[in-house]
């Protein structure tokens, strides 16, 4: 009965998390119509969030992490690369969909938090969350 639970488990939290994982076509989708607007939103809040063009960066107190997303033309549809970039000068390339889909989450779990404790929350909070990134 136990080995029966224990497959059901695993097969139920394996279909969850394929569930949250977004195409190429709907993660450009998410970036444009919800976490760009969402880091603008956020950027009128703080300073510490940078949106401009397709580029959302966080400054941190140990360096700036920055989301981008660029249109790719060595391929005839419109498809997107994403990249992290970080104050230190690396450049991480998001290929692989499933490290994409982790960090544009991870963004917009920083922002979403950063706008809803925008009112209640002071500076060092605030400023807690996002280096939380």
């Amino acid at each position: 009965m136990k080995k029966l639970f224990l497959l059901a488990f695993v097969l139920c939290a394996g279909l969850s998390v394929q569930a949250q994982q977004y195409s190429w076509q709907e993660l450009h989708e998410l970036h444009r119509d919800e976490l760009y607007p969402l880091a603008k939103d956020v950027s009128e809040i703080t300073d510490k969030v940078i949106a401009n063009g397709n580029v959302i960066s966080i400054v941190k107190s140990t360096g700036t992490t920055s989301l981008v997303k660029e249109l790719d033309k060595s391929v005839p549809i419109e498809f997107y690369n994403y990249k992290l970039l970080t104050s230190t000068g690396r450049e991480l390339k998001l290929t692989d969909p499933l490290m994409a889909n982790k960090v544009v989450d991870k963004f917009f779990d920083v922002l979403r938090r950063v706008k809803d404790n925008a009112e209640t929350s002071n500076e060092a909070e605030i400023r807690a969350i996002l280096d939380g990134l």
